[in-house]
Order: C-alpha cells, then sequence, then structure tokens
C-alpha cells in the first residue's frame, strides 16, 4: 500500500499550498456531523486559495448509508463554485470505484475522477491545471 503523506491525526489539510491542493481522508465511517466539521473546515482552508482543487483519500472509508450520501451531496453543494477538480483515490476494488463514481456524478461538480492510486490522482489534478 502507497504512503498517503498524510499525518493520522488530520482528517482534512492543505496538501499543496502552491498548488491549491486541499486534501480530505475519509474515516473508516463517518457521520452526517463528521462531514459537517470536515466540510467546514475544507471551506475554511479554500478561502486562502482563488479557486481550489480537492483530493479525497477513501482508502479507509467503507460505503456510505443513503442518509449519508445525501448530505456528501448536499456538502458537495457548497463548495461546487470554488472546487476546480476533485481526484478520489481509493487503493481499492472497482466495486468501491464504482459507488464513488455513482456520488459524484449526483453532487453535480464540474469535474472529478476516480483512480485506485494517490499518485494518479496527483496526476489528474495536474492535467487539470495545465
Amino acid at each position: 500500500m502507497e504512503e498517503s503523506n498524510l499525518p493520522k491525526q488530520e482528517i482534512v489539510r492543505v496538501y499543496d499550498e502552491k498548488k491549491s491542493i486541499i486534501i480530505y481522508r475519509e474515516p473508516n465511517s463517518t457521520t452526517k456531523e463528521q462531514l459537517d466539521t470536515n466540510f467546514q473546515k475544507i471551506s475554511k482552508l479554500s478561502k486562502d486559495f482563488d479557486g481550489f482543487y480537492l483530493l479525497v483519500d477513501l482508502t479507509l472509508a467503507s460505503r456510505p448509508t443513503p442518509a449519508t450520501r445525501q448530505h456528501i451531496f448536499e456538502k458537495f453543494a457548497l463548495i461546487k463554485s470554488s472546487v476546480q477538480h476533485v481526484a478520489i483515490f481509493t487503493e481499492k476494488n472497482m466495486l468501491l470505484n464504482m459507488a464513488a463514481t455513482f456520488i459524484m456524478q449526483k453532487t453535480e461538480l464540474q469535474s472529478f475522477s476516480i483512480h485506485k492510486k494517490l499518485k494518479e490522482a496527483e496526476q489528474a489534478i495536474e492535467e487539470y491545471r495545465r
């Protein structure tokens, strides 16, 4: 397994300040309250950028409940105007990738991609930035 370059204690942090990249590491299971807290932090950190990119680490995540999925849609709607591209990586099987794709399609974000590895997600952001 590839090391994600993310301190274990931080769920949301600036990943690369020069490139306006924030990383969000989804815990094994999440609640609406945790999503609220995490997306508030994403919003707070993104205020320092004129548009930003979001890496989403789902390596520890499990399949969200229908209520949690709905809350994810609502949270992405709040950052939709300022996030330039969301690159998700799972290091998991195709089923999690398909579930992530399904969820992201419903967020109506203009640009997102799903990857198996962190490096692939980083490359997708780099390609989008060009």
